[in-house]
């Protein structure tokens, strides 16, 4: 199996008479590699998950956010690093960027169950938070709150000459159950649910409280359930974090809790009690009990060092992985900090150009009341995809679809450069990346590439009239692209030319299917965007006669029967299905077309459909989905 990207072109005519000055399109074609399937063999990964946390996050929503983080962390590996930022009418550090290795991923669980739903929405804050965080310098941005801050906060309440902080004296945890109905076609029968009917899948869990700092396993040893003696197991006891435990069933009972303390806190034991409940997806009592810490108050000699805080995480101070990213999620308008696009992009490219390694940036738009242009020009200018999540069926897979990405990684810093030969002028290239063009010489910047994908790049060429015929091919482009290799660990370049015919008589020949087909595929890109402007301006008639146009076109052309053309018409015709009127326009058609414009600029999938997805983000999406019917 090849570890390099392969590159080949064609031209739109194998010919053209001698004595002829014409126009014709070029194509050069860029195939990364198939990824092994062994994890080892991956580039780590550094992630900032910036999350939306405000009043209208409350419910499924947020819990199933939760979830999906903690599907994502389960799929993390030593080496890969993970952050969370959270905002609502500030951002603050919910995780400090971690190791995701076993007690990392312990901690990440934790401080995802923390999370909790209030105020409004600061999406500018958390963004810039999460760069921050992956830049190391999130302790210098205004209102920054981390997990060690709280701790220094709260073990400086109480100070003595001699003595070093007092760090615990009080402990208080959270104790209570999520739950979430269950389909009836996911029911199961057993002893403890002998019908499926109003089945329920409910967690019990045990947390710290919002002003407890640290984790929760830095306090509880371990935690005994008691259930309903008509489960099989009736005694469940869980010694790791985040000490919970699920279960279904279709009613509701006491279940009794016994919590013990870590030894620095005397192994103390302590019991509860919580009544299941279903009317609320997530259902929890407060409980605060006087601790001893045998770490402090200590009483310091002279030279003598004090002994350490409690660990809050096993964190790095910024991103040491070559593949970076930002995940910025919302449901809902920016109303705090920055709240023009515009501004916020200009913000975005300037922080990102700051930054001592290329960070992309993936932004997951959820329901219809997100700014979609918005999230989509600051995921452009991240080099990243826009994801429109339509509900909460699609948080998972979303995720997981990035996720699924970023773990297959294979080429970085990609720079296709294009020179033209006397006698040839490249025009236009037609592209969404960075670009320019010049008589010399044009270049293409092209972000990182995953396994197996494919980038198409049509360029628009001028040939000049030869005083003497030739029928032998001779080159007018000769292209050159340089690279880093993520799976060899070096910089590599290949090169290959396009070659014309410039005989006294030309015969005509039909373009290549492959040059046809994405040909078709910036007609479809373009359509979308036209479409989408004059919907936006509230004229759906004219937007609707922009995308028919574009699906007759791809039809009458020579691959329009094709598998590819014919899925590209659908995906026109399910955004031309979406105008009816501007209320569905605006609840989800926008939305959509935004999307699939991503989508087939960039030949990469971005949640909406399979096009473009590689081996490694099947897998992933496909474990999401058993994740999401557990």
């Amino acid at each position: 199996m090849s570890e390099q990207i392969q590159l080949s072109t064609c031209a739109e005519h194998t010919e053209i008479a001698a004595a002829q000055a014409q126009t014709l399109l070029v194509m050069a074609s860029i195939k990364a590699p198939e990824m092994s399937e062994c994890e080892d063999q991956r580039a780590p990964i550094s992630v900032s998950a910036v999350i939306d946390r405000s009043g209208s996050m409350q419910g499924a929503k947020l819990q199933l956010t939760k979830a999906t983080l903690g599907f994502v962390i389960k799929e993390l590996k030593d080496g890969d690093q993970f952050g969370i930022v959270s905002y609502s009418d500030d951002a603050a550090e919910t995780l400090k960027l971690t190791n995701m290795d076993h007690m990392g991923r312990q901690r990440a669980m934790e401080a995802v169950n923390r999370i909790q739903e209030d105020g409004c929405t600061n999406l500018s804050g958390g963004l810039f938070m999460g760069l921050d965080q992956l830049q190391g310098t999130i302790l210098q941005h205004p209102g920054a709150q981390s997990a060690s801050s709280l701790l220094r906060r709260q073990t400086a309440k109480v100070q003595h000459p001699g003595l070093s902080p007092i760090r615990c004296d009080s402990l208080t945890l959270k104790i209570g159950n999520a739950y979430r109905a269950v389909s009836m076609h996911a029911a199961k029968s057993s002893k403890s649910a002998p019908t499926l009917k109003n089945q329920h899948k409910w967690t019990m869990f045990v947390r710290l409280g919002e002003s407890q700092a640290g984790d929760v396993a830095d306090y509880v040893q371990s935690v005994e359930y008691q259930l309903h003696p008509t489960f099989s197991r009736s005694t469940v006891a869980v010694t790791t974090a985040p000490f919970e435990v699920s279960r279904s069933g279709w009613g509701t009972f006491v279940v009794g809790i016994r919590v013990t303390l870590r030894p620095r806190f005397g192994s103390a034991v302590h019991t509860f009690d919580h009544e299941l409940n279903f009317a609320s997806p997530e259902t929890f009592s407060t409980h605060t009990v006087q601790v001893t810490d045998t770490a402090g108050p200590h009483v310091s000699e002279p030279g003598q060092q004090a002994p350490p805080q409690v660990v809050v995480s096993s964190s790095t101070t910024k991103a040491v992985n070559d593949v970076t990213s930002v995940w910025l999620f919302t449901d809902g308008l920016a109303n705090r900090g920055i709240t023009t696009g515009p501004e916020l992009v200009r913000e975005t490219k300037q922080r990102l150009e700051a930054m001592t390694k290329p960070c992309s940036i993936f932004s997951f738009g959820f329901g219809a009341d997100h700014n979609a242009q918005m999230l989509k020009e600051v995921a452009d200018a991240g080099k990243g995809m826009y994801y429109f999540i339509e509900d909460e069926n699609n948080i998972a897979s979303s995720f997981a679809d990035c996720l699924g990405g970023l773990q297959s990684v294979v080429a970085q810093n990609i720079r296709l450069t294009i020179e033209p030969q006397p006698g040839c002028t490249v025009q236009k290239v037609f592209t969404k990346y960075d670009h320019q063009v010049t008589p010399s010489a044009s270049w293409v910047q092209i972000p990182d590439l995953y396994s197996e994908e494919a980038r198409d790049l049509v360029v628009e060429v001028q040939v000049d009239p030869v005083d003497d015929a030739c029928p032998d091919p001779s080159p007018i482009l000769a292209w050159a692209m340089q690279y880093t290799n993520l799976i060899t660990g070096q910089s590599s370049t290949v090169a290959a030319s396009t070659v014309l015919a410039r005989p006294e008589v030309a015969r005509p020949q039909p373009p290549p299917a492959a040059l046809d087909r994405q040909r078709n595929r910036l007609l479809c890109a373009e359509a979308l965007e036209m479409s989408k402007r004059r919907a936006d301006e509230g004229r759906l008639e004219e937007a609707r006669t922009i995308l028919r146009n574009a699906m007759d076109k791809i039809r009458g052309s020579a691959t329009g029967a094709d598998a590819f053309c014919v899925g590209l018409c659908e995906d026109l015709q399910d955004c031309e299905d979406q105008m009816v009127d501007v209320r569905m326009y605006r609840s989800k058609g926008g939305q959509m077309m935004m999307n699939m414009n991503s989508c087939h600029s960039y030949q990469r999938s971005c949640g909406m459909k399979a096009k473009y997805m590689n081996k490694k983000k099947s897998a992933m999406v496909l474990k999401s989905t058993a994740m999401e019917e557990e």
